[in-house]
Parts: structure tokens; C-alpha cells; sequence
């Protein structure tokens, strides 16, 4: 099953504080497409829609049973920091490790995809 996430840190304010971002998933598959206001730097918006994604995973297992769940996001340095094929900062490395502890109870692969490929961004209007 083929999921898509994406994570906004909104504009960066003149004081240097983040502005109103968002992260947001979707599974296609079965009609799902999550929207929650997240204020971070931009890896954090793209590890918390991870994260968000995968806990809505595991809170409903009966939807992803017997299913190969491929995740895609357009954030080239998370996908390849979580594959451990790139080194995660330490201020992300809390981020990473949830996500691969997640691994140990939900199989999954996760795929770089290219923004304008991504339809997380296509089913979540800005408001």
C-alpha cells in the first residue's frame, strides 16, 4: 500500500520564529488524507509527518494488514537519513531513531519522491 507524506514549516518570520506550517499524509488506497498545524524547521515538519503517518499506521493495524507498505516523501535528506544512508543531525537524530523504532513493529520502505510527484500536497488545501 503506497502512502505519501509531506511536512510545511510555513514562512520564516522577520524575528527568525517559525510561521504556521503543517504536516499531512495520505493513503490513497483507502480515502485517508491527515492535515495538523506543526510549527518547526523544515526537517521537523518532514520527520513529524513521518512519524504522524506511521502513528496512524499502528494505531490501526487492521487497515495495513497483509500489506507492503511503501512510504514516499519528497525530503531527499530524511528519506536517506532514515534508510541510514546519510547521517542525521543530532537534533534530528530523535526523530530518525522513532522512526526506525517504528520499523521494528511495522515493516515499511521508504522512497524518495519528487515534490511535484508527491500527492500529499495535491489532496491538503492551505488555508
Amino acid at each position: 500500500m503506497r502512502c505519501f507524506c509531506y511536512g510545511n514549516p510555513g514562512e520564516i518570520q522577520k524575528d527568525n520564529q517559525n510561521g504556521a506550517g503543517y504536516v499531512c499524509f495520505t493513503i490513497p488506497d483507502i480515502g485517508i488524507a491527515f492535515k495538523a498545524a506543526f510549527s518547526g524547521k523544515p526537517e521537523e515538519c518532514e520527520y513529524t509527518s513521518l512519524l504522524a503517518l506511521l502513528e496512524f499506521v499502528d494505531l490501526n493495524p487492521q487497515l495495513f494488514q497483509n500489506k507492503n507498505l511503501e512510504i514516499f516523501s519528497d525530503s531527499f535528506a530524511m528519506v536517506h537519513q532514515v534508510n541510514m544512508k546519510l547521517s542525521a543531525d543530532r537534533e534530528l537524530e530523535p526523530f530518525r531513531n522513532m522512526a526506525l523504532s517504528y520499523k521494528k513493529k511495522i515493516p515499511y520502505t521508504l522512497n524518495w519522491i519528487s515534490k511535484g510527484d508527491n500527492p500529499a500536497l495535491g489532496n491538503i488545501t492551505v488555508n
